[in-house]
């Protein structure tokens, strides 16, 4: 029995440091994937900008008959992976949450946000064509658009500890890694504040929220492999050159069995209670960005 515990130790430890490795050098060559684009001055390239106005037309779309929703069962989405139990309780008992007070900053933090996302997608499509050797490639739907947004968005049915669910949901992208043709899911955030809240120091990992997320998104897409891409928004001095602090961070994400199954846990536990009505109870460690306060005052 010691025998066969440290070759099972001695496996696992094998198997953690192959994956850090790998993590190390995808991160590694998505960095230098962008920065590389980044280096050169580009024509403007009419296929590649006129493919991403037919995206924008089509996204303003919104119609998902073509979706296999099942009528009648709660639906999840993967960005709410970690929220708290009770507020994706209220969320499918499709009730309104709070209103919401934006000040004018934020409104435009958000608008820059969502402008650099878009950007990023533009630079991929450029780099997979315009640098010599490029390590990834957005992988395309049947028909031939990126596969990322509105253009893979799906739901898939799930029966899970006898309780039946669904979830639906869109990601950033999909990218082909050409070293090995691995399928990696992207996704893309943006840091507002300073450029140190992305530095080394200040995140030591990819945000847990955001690891939850591609778990949801695993279950939804099949995928197993993730790059989670942070820009910040703000930049270091324009006269620091090349002694500018990083404004990208990348991490790698490879989803498990068990975090798989945790997931479908906790949305079964969701689900369940909304077919029984019993409100679950709260976390009240995941409350500040809720916007179902006023439903939880007088809640046990």
């Amino acid at each position: 029995m010691g025998r066969l515990t440290n070759r099972e130790g001695a496996a696992l430890l094998r198997e953690q440091v192959q994956n850090a490795e790998r993590g190390d050098t995808l991160t590694r060559d998505m960095i230098r994937h962008l920065n590389d684009i980044h280096s050169m001055e580009l024509p403007t390239d009419l296929d590649i900008e006129r493919l991403l106005l037919e995206d924008e037309k089509m996204a303003l779309e919104s119609d998902t008959s073509h979706l296999k929703f099942a009528k009648g069962l709660v639906t999840f989405s993967p960005s709410g992976a970690s929220k708290c139990r009770r507020e994706l309780f209220y969320k499918a008992c499709h009730i309104d949450g709070d209103p919401q007070t934006f000040y004018p900053y934020q409104r435009r933090q958000m608008r820059n946000g969502s402008a650099v996302h878009a950007a990023t997608q533009k630079d991929l499509l450029y780099a997979e064509k315009y640098l010599t050797k490029s390590k990834f490639t957005v992988v395309r739907t049947k028909a031939g658009r990126p596969a990322w947004e509105k253009n893979i968005r799906q739901v898939r049915q799930f029966e899970h500890q006898g309780v039946l669910f669904q979830i639906y949901g869109m990601m950033d992208g999909v990218l082909k890694y050409t070293p090995d043709a691995t399928k990696l899911g992207l996704e893309f955030k943006t840091k507002s504040t300073t450029i140190s809240s992305i530095g080394s120091f200040k995140m030591k990992d990819a945000q847990d929220s955001h690891k939850q997320q591609c778990v949801g998104y695993s279950l939804l897409f099949g995928i197993r492999e993730f790059l989670i891409v942070y820009e910040s928004l703000a930049k270091d001095s324009w006269t620091k050159n090349e002694a500018a602090k990083p404004d990208l961070r990348a991490f790698y994400v490879e989803v498990s069995d068990r975090q798989r199954e945790a997931l479908l846990d906790k949305y079964a536990e969701v689900a369940q209670a909304r077919y029984n009505g019993e409100v679950l109870p709260a976390e009240f460690d995941k409350c500040i960005f809720c916007t179902y306060k006023s439903h939880c005052e007088g809640v046990a």
